[in-house]
């Protein structure tokens, strides 16, 4: 089986293309879109949409999006590139299939095509923040921090009350060791929505390196009585015990977060904490 431009026919798609009949059509249409199926039968559906032969091309790229998304979904990264290269051929100058393409790019490690498609999206639209957004957590990915920081600077300019942007750019000042402005964006995140442990873990990881152990103490407390089973949240309430010196010393909430997740040593080494 062979994938050519402008469409991706499978053997089963094939054949109901030679059988279709617009009450089909309009039945995958609706098995496409409508969300309640599993995976499978959705990519199965929209296959069977797109090789209908519908001119309509706001719905065929809408399907060749949905494609995208079900076997990024499954782990199928290549074939979902390929989707998305057909959305961007049917429309050139529509920005969030550059956006949705980068995202791939992203997740596959190739950031320097993923910065060309956030480049094309921004240019056909410049004021969608999560362009700004996505673009500068790959040039984190890229190690250029003062490019991140300006996107992500942007990202919050246009959307301040979003909390994904100010999390994000959070990161960046603890990777520049800004601390203090580390800090104040996840205090924001907290105030935007405090019934969520993420923001207490990430700010308690900062005040980790800020050495302000009472506070960072204070914050995985709190993550832990939202979330019991953090494991990130564990591991920093077990450090601060350790090194404070109490009487329990912390080992049992390592032991546990190791159990809870195994790899959660080294998420915490990539933090920079040693």
């Amino acid at each position: 089986m062979r994938f050519r431009a402008p469409t991706f026919i499978s053997a089963a798609a094939a054949a109901l293309l030679i059988t279709a009949t617009p009450a089909s059509a309009e039945k995958a249409v609706d098995d496409c879109f409508n969300g309640k199926l599993s995976v499978q039968e959705v990519l199965d559906a929209c296959a069977t949409f797109i090789a209908s032969g519908s001119d309509d091309k706001k719905l065929l790229i809408r399907a060749h999006s949905v494609r995208a998304l079900g076997y990024s979904a499954t782990g199928s990264l290549d074939k979902a590139m390929k989707e998305m290269d057909l959305a961007v051929e049917l429309d050139p100058k529509r920005a969030n299939s550059y956006f949705m393409r980068a995202a791939g790019h992203d997740a596959k490690r190739d950031y320097a095509k993923a910065i060309a498609d956030l480049d094309e999206a921004i240019s056909i639209n410049d004021k969608d923040a999560d362009y700004y957004m996505l673009r500068g957590i790959v040039y984190s990915h890229t190690n250029d921090l003062d490019k991140a920081l300006a996107d992500l600077n942007k990202k919050v300019e246009l959307d301040p009350k979003a909390t994904n942007g100010l999390s994000n750019r959070g990161i960046i000042y603890r990777k520049r060791k800004e601390y203090d402005l580390s800090i104040a964006d996840y205090s924001e995140v907290i105030k935007l929505d405090s019934q969520v442990a993420q923001g207490y873990v990430d700010r308690g990881w900062v005040y980790v390196l800020n050495d302000d152990l009472d506070k960072a103490g204070a914050d995985f407390d709190t993550a832990l009585k939202l979330q019991e089973s953090n494991a990130l949240a564990l591991v920093g309430r077990g450090l601060v015990k350790s090194r404070k010196g109490e009487a329990t010393d912390g080992s049992a909430d390592l032991r546990q977060a190791e159990r809870l997740e195994p790899g959660v040593f080294e998420q915490v080494r990539m933090l920079g904490v040693k």
